[in-house]
């Protein structure tokens, strides 16, 4: 059973719980697609390994870093406060207690969110999510590393009268239940259900780059908060995913600290302090003379030409096959070792490991966006490993070893080949 570990005390960690449904209905989602003829609507191969990566990303970072602090710190807050300060000395084993709980917690998650689109130094921690010009469940695991750092604060005063254990289990099931809701493979639900729920429906519209589907629908479960508070908008035209201005880009780093970047070049257009500093605490949409969200009706209208435009060159199936392996084989070795063999392989082998699957989801960003040296890097990549792990004799590691050696040969090749047959010629 893996756990999370808040001030000294361990709870169940539900979400890894939920990693195996989650490749489960990404494998349904894809059939489904295939048999509508949409597949290539939906998915793209680069697309979806970068939201994975992106993904893996957090399970990195929450390995190198110092153990706890970025599992847990998303929970901190609001335990520390029930058992410091909380008003209420509040029943775990109610039915009551738990579904307000589920309201209450999805009430601030809304806040969160909303504030993560209409504050733009919370939106650099938030727009990862948004970077996808497709719209699967892969989309669902493409985050942003450094969310929770600012998310907690919004939960806090939940502390005050929500016990830790409901507390730990309503904010992972929060998540979770958002999973389903990143999909094109469901269409819109009875009545009823839209009322109420957040649905797929919904949520196409906040992934939306439409105009009038910018900064609306925030809901996490309950679609009630958009109502309630003017920022619902029903699907009626069809959504074109992505962001305003593209991202272009399949590499883990850049995906999560660019709008950083954009924020700092931005900043110097303006000379006084207080526009700098709209910049950074109004709307990413802002500019002077605009309101505090700037106006989305200025935002282009996208069109069928202008996506196909966005999409980038498909690279051919085998480089395809070849990243697609080699991110399964990294990404699950990872997985199952954290979670069942650390006592056996190490700490520091494993953590080892997990700096080295970050430096293979790097090459495999490279290599989607056609850099010039990105074969070489994945040619690196795979010498290393052989190296590093030369002095372990198990069967398992010599089988990787094989794995490895083969796409030695693949990439050598790949690479020298054309430049023998262009001086041959």
């Amino acid at each position: 059973m893996v756990s999370i570990n808040v001030l000294g005390e361990d709870y169940h960690d539900y979400i890894s719980d939920a990693i195996p449904y989650f490749i489960l209905f990404m494998g349904i989602e894809l059939v489904v697609s295939i048999y509508k003829k949409k597949v290539g609507n939906i998915f793209s191969v680069s697309d979806s390994i970068s939201s994975l990566s992106t993904g893996m990303s957090t399970l990195v970072l929450e390995r190198l870093m110092p153990k706890g602090i970025l599992s847990s710190i998303e929970f901190i807050g609001a335990l520390y406060v029930y058992k410091n300060y909380r008003l209420l000395d509040t029943p775990e084993d109610s039915s009551l207690v738990w579904f307000i709980s589920l309201i209450l917690i999805d009430f601030c998650y809304y806040w969160f969110h909303r504030m993560a689109h209409e504050v733009n130094f919370l939106w650099s921690t938030h727009v990862t999510h948004h970077s996808s010009e497709k719209y699967n469940f892969t989309t669902a695991l493409r985050q942003n590393i450094f969310q929770i750092y600012t998310s907690w604060i919004f939960f806090v005063p939940l502390g005050l009268i929500m016990p830790p254990k409901i507390y730990m289990f309503h904010k992972q099931f929060n998540t979770i239940a958002q999973f389903w809701i990143h999909t094109q493979a469901i269409d819109k639900m009875p009545y009823i259900v839209e009322l109420i729920f957040n649905t797929p429906s919904h949520h196409r519209v906040h992934h939306g780059r439409n105009p009038k589907y910018l900064d609306k629908n925030y809901a996490g479960i309950l679609i009630i908060w958009d109502r309630i508070f003017g920022t619902f908008e029903p699907e009626i035209e069809k959504p074109f995913y992505g962001l305003v201005h593209p991202l272009d880009s399949h590499d883990p780093t850049y995906s999560q600290v660019h709008n950083w970047f954009d924020m700092y070049e931005k900043s110097k257009k303006y000379k006084s302090i207080s526009d700098k500093l709209k910049v950074f605490f109004y709307g990413p949409g802002w500019d002077k003379g605009l309101s505090r969200m700037g106006d989305s009706s200025m935002a282009p209208q996208p069109n069928e030409k202008e996506q196909k435009q966005r999409d980038p060159i498909p690279h051919s199936n085998i480089i395809n096959v070849y990243i697609f392996t080699h991110y399964m084989v990294v990404s699950l070795t990872g997985i199952i070792m954290v979670s069942h063999f650390e006592e056996q392989v190490g700490s520091l082998n494993i953590s080892l490991f997990f700096a080295f699957i970050y430096l293979s989801l790097t090459s495999f960003g490279a290599i989607f966006d056609r850099k010039r040296y990105a074969f070489h890097l994945e040619l690196f990549r795979n010498i290393l490993f052989i190296v590093a792990t030369s002095p372990f004799t198990s069967a398992t590691i010599q089988y990787f070893k094989v794995f490895y050696s083969l796409s030695l040969i693949f990439l050598i090749g790949k690479i020298f080949y054309p430049v023998l047959i262009k001086k041959l010629n």
